[in-house]
């Protein structure tokens, strides 16, 4: 069936159906960029504000993991290596590395599980500056994400009240996803090689916030993501029915006032949920 383009509000949504995703975005008290693709197909079937920059909060860690990944494939670094933690790099809250000592060493894998499936920012400090950032961006302007870049460590918040912040795009996050997930069939993709693509699709499998995107959706399949949180900020990204025949993926990213962040995240699992929708149904 010939694909026609239709615009909901200001999502264009390109699909063989007459409707897009857009009771939240017309009421979202804040900026919600969306872009969601089949993995088969060369272009998305719903977007809006795809290229807008915003705050990236803690999906750039996956182009941090990335930057890990193409090491170890270099054979420059090994998943059972371990990686001394700095003083500068803890950040009290983490999950799994808050509490250690200066000095610690943790291995690359525990510290790369941790950073995916619980957001632990500091393995994704170790990691940041182990890489440097300047390695970390070239990683993204490697993979054409034109509006990620990575300019301060995680819960730097002095650093981002002047303005400095970490940041992405809806379609810079949907363009990492799909490079995963089709290196992780064994496609050729310029992310990391197939193993790679296979052990971080594997680490966001195992994602412990399932607050948005696989919430949304509510329906039982498999939902590989990874979030990003900030007081004004919900980040979402995902690969739905990894490895599957109806593979897509879906970026979610928003800003709002910290005040309105209740109803931010019922909207965001609202898009979510007509997304997935406007997937099964678009053919």
């Amino acid at each position: 069936m010939k694909r026609r383009r239709f615009v909901c509000g200001s999502i264009a949504a390109v699909t063989t159906l007459g409707v897009a995703p857009c009771g939240a975005a017309s009421e979202f008290p804040g900026t919600l960029a969306v872009v969601a693709q089949r993995v088969r197909d060369d272009e998305p079937f719903a977007a809006r504000n795809a290229h807008v920059q915003l705050p990236a909060a803690s999906v750039i860690k996956l182009v941090i993991l990335i930057g890990i990944a193409r090491e170890i494939d270099a054979g420059s670094l090994r998943w059972s290596d371990t990686l001394a933690i700095r003083s500068r790099e803890i950040v009290a809250a983490s999950e799994s590395f808050g509490s250690v000592a200066p000095g610690t060493r943790a291995s690359v894998r525990a510290l790369a599980y941790a950073m995916v499936t619980q957001s632990d920012n500091t393995a994704g400090n170790v990691f940041a500056d182990h890489l440097g950032f300047a390695r970390v961006n070239a990683v993204a302007a490697s993979l054409s994400l034109r509006q990620t870049a990575l300019r301060r460590h995680f819960m730097d918040f002095a650093t981002r009240a002047r303005g400095i912040d970490n940041t992405t795009s809806a379609a810079d996050m949907a363009t990492l996803l799909l490079g995963i997930e089709r290196g992780a069939i064994d496609e050729h993709t310029s992310v990391a090689s197939p193993t790679s693509c296979r052990a971080i699709l594997g680490m966001m499998l195992r994602q412990e916030d399932r607050e948005t995107i696989p919430d949304g959706i509510g329906r039982h399949v498999t939902i590989a993501n990874k979030t990003g949180v900030l007081p004004d900020v919900r980040n979402d990204v995902a690969i739905v029915d990894p490895y599957g025949e109806r593979a897509y993926v879906v970026a979610i990213l928003s800003r709002f006032t910290p005040s309105a962040q209740a109803r931010a995240y019922a909207l965001l699992r609202d898009e979510a949920h007509a997304i997935d929708r406007l997937a099964l149904h678009a053919g």
